[in-house]
């Protein structure tokens, strides 16, 4: 097997863990805490979200990038490192000031779980996820997620019996994260050696970071302001419904995000020496993530209201048909996410990157200004749908004269096709299944049984890179 792939399988672990994880507490969490509980953490977390995307002011991408430059270089690598993280400790320490003095004069409901979030933006301070995803580490941040949430998983279901046990239900999230990232920072000796950098150096970084951290921030804006809109707009009933629905559309785009961060760094390492081959790279991750997404996103559609009312029980009913919604735009973050984290960024494309997310923050605020009011969550669908499909195809656009487009649409049309027959089957061979759980179980079986006879002769001649027997070998 390719070692991208390798690395891609890791991640993939890496990703899942953090969205499976919750989802296995969801079915608890949803009828002790109940929906307007699950509204108000959502509500709060994307509050403190938005301090520490700040906080770390697109260092993700920008110290992936730089790390995976100078890797081969032990001197440079340590420099580097260090100014950066500095960066990244300052700018961390501001942001947890700023938000207790917001906290303490603005917040007037759920002031105390607001408090307690603040443990989250402090593990800021020792996220260092970066430096190893640009060294291609990637085997080990699934050791330490592993164990961290296990441990919190097992810490819920001691702890969180009532309603009244938001808080701990928050405490137990945000130490669980911190814990996660102090692991690495006692790992960082065995990499690198300290290195005195000068304030200047630090600084060096803030402009490459700021334009970097504007696509994110914009991101955010679409992918976690929907929330505080929501919370702000129409009610947390609403956010509730929203926020479930979303944990099972983010385990699909969890696995297209692990593709993408393998894939940053080893592109970045490759087209450093502007390197001919990232065409080819690029189209193995494009027809990977195609594949995925579209199965997943179909996938998806097929289960989401039996899934809904399994998981999160009969209250969460209006989830399944947000989940349905939101199943677009797996597909349109998949085919942005190769082009972003495998061209613009690798190649400093950043004008590109950063007017597409800037375009689709726009487009997802004016349409929750003017749908959520009305349509409560389907208002926030609405959104997000058409910001995804915006950033999309403006990233298409611009680099049409440099990249495949007719090929990766061609290839597109034939995922689509096979998605369609793939859950047309699986619906008629259910659909006189009344037991909802036979046939959600069913369903997926299914699904995965066409999956791999479908995709048999990719999945083991093109990913897992097993090769065909010579004639007359």
């Amino acid at each position: 097997m390719k070692t991208e792939n390798k690395n891609f399988l890791y991640n993939v672990v890496y990703q899942m863990l953090i969205y499976i994880f919750p989802l296995i507490t969801i079915p608890y969490i949803s009828r002790v805490l109940g929906v307007d509980n699950i509204g108000i953490y959502s509500y709060t977390y994307s509050i403190v979200y938005c301090f520490m995307l700040v906080a770390m002011l697109g260092i993700n991408n920008y110290g992936n990038r730089s790390i995976s430059r100078v890797r081969d270089d032990p001197k440079l690598l340590s420099k580097t490192f260090f100014s950066i993280y500095f960066l990244q400790l300052i700018l961390s320490i501001i942001m947890c000031i700023v938000y207790t003095c917001y906290v303490f004069f603005f917040c007037k409901e759920y002031k105390f779980i607001f408090y307690i979030h603040l443990i989250h933006l402090l593990s800021v301070c020792f996220d260092i996820n970066w430096f190893f995803f640009g060294l291609e580490k990637f085997k080990m941040t699934i050791r330490r997620n592993l164990f961290i949430k296990i441990f919190s998983l097992i810490l819920i279901f001691l702890f969180v019996k009532k309603t009244e046990d938001l808080w701990i239900y928050t405490f137990i999230m945000a130490f669980a994260t911190l814990l996660s990232q102090l692991y690495l920072v006692f790992k960082i000796p065995f990499y690198v050696h300290y290195e005195k950098v000068k304030i200047k150096e630090v600084f060096n970084h803030l402009k490459s970071c700021i334009i970097l951290f504007i696509p994110v921030l914009a991101y955010g804006i679409y992918r976690v302001m929907d929330k505080t809109m929501l919370g702000r707009i129409s009610s947390v009933t609403e956010l509730g419904y929203y926020e479930n629905a979303e944990k099972l559309i983010n385990i699909p785009i969890s696995v297209i995000t692990a593709l993408g961060t393998v894939m940053l760094p080893h592109m970045s390492y490759l087209l450093k020496d502007n390197n001919s081959e990232y065409k080819q790279k690029i189209w193995e991750s494009m027809k990977l993530v195609l594949i995925l997404s579209v199965t997943m996103a179909f996938g998806l559609v097929l289960v989401a209201r039996d899934a809904s009312i399994i998981l999160f029980g009969r209250e969460f009913t209006k989830s399944g048909l947000i989940i349905q919604l939101l199943s677009i735009t797996i597909i349109a973050s998949a085919w942005a996410n190769v082009i972003r984290t495998q061209y613009l960024i690798p190649k400093n494309q950043d004008k590109i990157y950063i007017f597409s997310t800037l375009g689709g923050a726009i487009i997802n605020f004016v349409c929750n200004l003017l749908f959520i009011g009305k349509f409560g969550a389907f208002g926030a669908c609405i959104g997000t749908v058409l910001a995804e499909v915006f950033v999309m195809t403006y990233q298409c656009i611009y680099t049409k004269d440099v990249l495949e487009m007719k090929r990766y649409f061609l290839f597109l049309l034939k995922a689509l096709g096979k998605g369609s027959l793939m859950i047309g089957v699986s619906f008629l061979l259910t659909f006189f299944i009344s037991n909802m759980y036979i046939r959600f179980v069913l369903q997926i079986i299914i699904c995965i049984i066409m999956f791999l006879f479908t995709y048999y002769d990719y999945i083991l001649h093109e990913f897992l890179n097993v090769n065909q027997k010579k004639k007359g070998g």
